[in-house]
């Protein structure tokens, strides 16, 4: 058998990985269940020792599939944002903070209205949400002091998991963005640091790095429970996102993707940003190029339609995710682009971009009496198609009558839904090419790995053939979705104000 490399994707409900030959052609795949810990008061953590252990279980299953392989690298990305703390050596200081937890939600608002957030804005150019490290670690340092007291590394997800496989510390570039680099320096942003009250942090986070430099070799007592070589290259790890971008082989200013996942996610790549401090969405520095990834994640996306479906058990269940979209599909067929009215806003998590309030709910409007299950069904698919044309607007790269430009790339597993992917078209008025393959970001993983083991440019080994599926959007549907649209914008606005002065007139804890 030919070389091969490996990609590993520690994502916040699975851990996956696979190997590929250099053509990108799958070789073999395992997946194991990740478990998050949710408690009262928004708090979303995962057990990092649990976490550990599931990458190793994965990888043993990977290797069992290869048998006698020739493997020559491993290349890793992860779950962003977050908070996971060792100690002096190396230990988990408890659970980690996940992205999506929501206990510093008060806090940050209190510092976007003093506009202490100010300095994070004009550094790296985000809108600062409590899942970010700098929010979690002031939550931390007043509620545990102890466990702040005894924090030697901040890592990410990636991070954690590249040191358990290399003994080694390091960030890339696009992990270490939000909320602290400097974009301008590339190096983190003192008075970032100090608006926020982090200065405590600031020695606890380590120099990023390209992420397709070498972060060190597989040890062997990893080696003996995984069944990789000893000394396998190893890759710094980087942020699932940015490898999915890598794994499509995206870099240069003026390119763009969207994922229709879990949560949603617009990604458009730029080599310049102006700064101000009260930035929409995200950014982060790409992991092998100068550019910069505009990130706009709205916290809703196929969660939505799970969701909806759940609802209905008996007439959407099906044995598989694929009979549960081809009943929704069925119902929703003959309902015109608006839903006869019903507006879906999806905001089932709170919502972080195109702005940020994760006091905010999701809600249908316009339900009269002649309102059906399949209006509430084609609504549900639109609201999350709209959010993401809700953030390209906010970039200012959209309006009413023209489109991003493309064909642009849709991947998550709602790209995998024909009548869904045709929506998106029409509602953000741009051509969509969905590619049959779903495994951009271990690809992408794979080919940084690669690119660390001195195998080439990983962008250029990430080209591989791809079929394409095409959705050219309807010019009568994307017309239809012009006054749609402004009606969800409108709703939106509404549903924010509402539920800030609901927020503001109550005692929560």
């Amino acid at each position: 058998m030919a070389a091969v490399r490996l990609g590993l994707d520690i994502g916040t409900t699975a851990i996956k990985a696979a190997a590929y030959d250099p053509e990108g052609r799958l070789l073999a795949r395992a997946e194991r269940v990740s478990r998050t810990i949710t408690q009262s008061g928004g708090k979303s953590e995962q057990d990092m020792q649990a976490v550990w252990q599931g990458v190793t279980d994965t990888l043993r299953s990977l290797t069992d599939a290869l048998g006698d392989a020739t493997i020559t690298s491993l290349g890793l990305c992860g779950q962003g944002d977050g908070l996971w703390l060792t100690d002096s050596a190396g230990a988990p200081l408890g659970n980690a903070v996940l992205w999506n937890d929501t206990r510093a939600a008060r806090d940050v608002s209190a510092l976007n209205d003093s506009g202490a957030s100010d300095s994070v804005a004009l550094a790296c150019h985000t809108a600062l949400w409590p899942g970010t490290s700098g929010p979690i670690w002031r939550w931390i340092e007043r509620h545990e002091p102890e466990r702040a007291a005894r924090a030697a590394h901040a890592l990410t997800c990636a991070d954690w998991v590249g040191y358990r496989l290399t003994g080694q510390i390091a960030t890339d570039f696009s992990n270490a963005s939000i909320p602290f680099l400097n974009f301008a320096s590339r190096a983190y942003d003192d008075a970032a640091l100090t608006a926020l009250g982090c200065e405590g942090l600031r020695p606890l986070l380590s120099a990023p790095r390209r992420a397709d430099s070498l972060l060190g070799t597989l040890m062997p007592e990893v080696a003996r429970i995984t069944g990789l070589p000893a000394g396998l290259p190893v890759c710094v790890g980087t942020l699932d996102l940015a490898a999915m971008i890598v794994g499509m082989g995206l870099r240069d200013p003026g390119e763009s993707m969207l994922i229709m996942g879990t949560t949603a996610v617009v990604n458009i790549l730029t080599d310049h940003v102006t700064p101000t401090n009260r930035p929409v969405g995200a950014s982060a520095l790409h992991p092998t190029s100068g550019a910069i990834i505009r990130i706009f994640a709205p916290t809703t996306g196929t969660g939505a339609f799970d969701w909806f479906a759940g609802l209905h058990p008996l007439s959407l269940g099906g044995a598989n995710t694929a009979e549960v979209a081809d009943k929704l599909n069925a119902l929703v067929h003959d309902v015109p682009p608006g839903a006869n009215g019903v507006t879906f806003l999806p905001y089932l998590n709170g919502e972080r971009a195109p702005f940020v309030a994760p006091e905010l709910t999701a809600g249908f409007y316009g339900l009269t009496a002649r309102s059906t299950k399949a209006d509430m069904g084609r609504a549900v698919m639109e609201g999350t198609a709209l959010s993401l044309r809700h953030c390209l607007d906010a970039e200012g790269r959209t309006n009413e009558r023209q489109g991003i430009g493309g064909p642009v790339k849709l991947a998550g597993g709602g790209s995998r839904n024909p009548v869904w992917a045709q929506i998106i078209a029409d509602v953000v008025d741009t051509p969509i090419a969905v590619a049959k393959s779903s495994d951009h970001g271990l690809w992408g993983a794979a080919c940084l790995g690669a690119a660390a083991a001195g195998e080439g440019d990983a962008i250029t080994l990430a080209a591989r053939a791809e079929d394409l599926i095409h959705f050219a959007p309807s010019p009568e549907h994307a017309a239809q979705y012009g006054p749609v649209f402004r009606r969800y914008k409108h709703l939106s606005h509404a549903a924010r104000a509402v539920a800030r002065s609901i927020a503001e007139s109550e005692d929560y804890p």
